[in-house]
């Protein structure tokens, strides 16, 4: 990005308009045929237990999208106090993006045949700017992680390559939360997969 021809405002909305389109439309084809026949469980399921259905899978998955979705949006209208221009940008980018990322759950699970469930109540207590970035940091090393988690159950192919485009920009979110905190943004060359329960005890301090 050149910063010193596009603002901020400019590149939030250039990012909101990409990646909305994309999951979008990449929700609308997988509301045909694939979708129909073999489900979407792109996300976390507890390889523990029995698996949860595709329903069940992606609302687990909204749910946890709307987290995100609502701590990006209560950061970048100031809940947290006063960020400076780059952790601005930050919060406004990846509300971008965890909004598109709802909204493409939302088209998802009505074509499979479900209803999506309503966002949760969410707490962030007591949060400044060096305490969002690193709540950024661990929200989105989960979300790498759940979807680590959930690859290897995935039974579509077309869900396949869907799950890891999503995957892909959940650990570019880490790894740019972690450039922003001013540490190494490539900092393992392994990270671990996490089943639901996993996941959910990492959630469970952000929900009300």
């Amino acid at each position: 990005m050149d910063t010193g021809t596009e603002t901020a405002a400019d590149a939030v909305e250039t990012s909101l308009a990409q990646t909305r389109r994309a999951f979008l439309h990449k929700a609308a084809l997988l509301g045909g045929g694939a979708l129909a026949a073999s489900g979407a469980g792109v996300f976390v399921s507890d390889v523990l237990a029995h698996p949860a259905s595709d329903i069940e899978i992606m609302n687990f998955a909204l749910t946890l999208e709307y987290l995100e979705t609502d701590f990006y949006d209560r950061a970048r209208r100031g809940e947290f106090g006063r960020l400076n221009e780059g952790v601005q940008l930050f919060a406004e980018v990846l509300y971008a993006h965890e909004q598109a990322h709802v909204d493409a759950l939302r088209a998802m699970i009505p074509a499979a045949g479900g209803r999506a469930v309503a966002a949760p109540a969410t707490k962030f207590p007591n949060l400044n700017q060096r305490s969002f970035i690193t709540t950024a940091i661990a929200l989105e090393q989960t979300g790498v992680s759940a979807y680590g988690g959930a690859f290897p159950l995935l039974k579509s192919d077309d869900v396949k390559r869907a799950a890891l485009s999503i995957h892909s920009v959940e650990a570019r979110h880490a790894s740019y939360a972690r450039l922003v905190a001013g540490t190494l943004p490539a900092n393992v060359a392994f990270f671990p997969a996490l089943n639901k329960q996993q996941v959910l005890e990492r959630a469970k301090p952000f929900l009300a």
